[in-house]
């Protein structure tokens, strides 16, 4: 690993593991310190990556989940707020920061080699969008976890399932976004803007699970049930999803 990033990556691990341990103990001042010193740090080894290899930071595992993980906690710096009475969305959001920051570490963490398609602004866009997509999911997922964890306060809790529907909405239009410049990425490439793969299957299952969380029948109670866990399932399956694109 560069000299340039490994200082950052250490360092913003224990920003961002203090973040959560400070939430845990009710110290808000001090957490809301530790997550922009965490959030700065991440966009420092973004920036490091970027020098180094003179690409954007959006290609290969390690950097795109660092480029989620930024994203993910400016949401959980500046828009989780604590909840009275039960857990609160940012032990949760820090909780993912941490576990998307695990997932990192068994994978190699130099700059990726240049390749000349990483040149196009369609591929860039692609890549992009789909980490603002993991990471806009893992903030609505955090709040689909407290709106199940404390389902009988329903006048406290029903701003939180409100709060979880738009960051996934953002989450499904960051990911049509990147569907889209896909597409421009395959004509580009290939000559058509269609063409049947393994990776079109994996788009069209996150896209049909987006779909099923938006229209769910039924009552508001079970409705709202069944969108929060469709909720928590998404980003595992962008996850997921990631991982085995990295490792095939």
């Amino acid at each position: 690993m560069e000299p340039l990033i490994f200082p950052g990556y250490v360092t913003m691990w224990v920003a961002y593991a203090a973040t959560l341990l400070t939430i845990c103990f009710g110290w808000n001042r001090l957490s809301r310190i530790l997550s922009v010193v965490g959030v700065l740090l991440n966009g420092w080894v973004l920036a490091a990556i970027a020098l180094v290899s003179g690409l954007a930071p959006v290609f290969e595992i390690f950097s795109g989940i660092l480029f989620a993980t930024f994203f993910l906690g400016l949401l959980g710096a500046f828009f989780s707020q604590p909840e009275d009475g039960g857990p609160r969305v940012g032990v949760w959001v820090w909780t993912e920061v941490l576990i998307l920051l695990s997932v990192t570490l068994f994978f190699p963490k130099e700059p990726p080699p240049y390749r000349l398609h990483h040149a196009e602004w369609w591929v860039v866009l692609f890549h992009g969008f789909r980490c603002l997509a993991l990471a806009s999911a893992s903030f609505a997922a955090a709040h689909f976890l407290v709106f199940r964890s404390g389902r009988r306060d329903k006048k406290t809790i029903r701003p939180v399932l409100n709060q979880g529907r738009n960051f996934l909405l953002l989450s499904a239009l960051f990911f049509l976004c990147a569907e889209y410049a896909g597409i421009l990425w395959c004509q580009n490439g290939w000559g058509d803007f269609w063409h049947w793969s393994t990776a079109f299957f994996q788009s069209t299952i996150i896209i049909l699970l987006l779909m099923a969380a938006f229209h769910v029948p039924g009552k508001p109670a079970v409705s709202s049930d069944i969108q929060s866990l469709l909720g928590v399932m998404i980003p595992l399956v962008m996850l997921t999803v990631t991982i085995v694109k990295a490792l095939s």
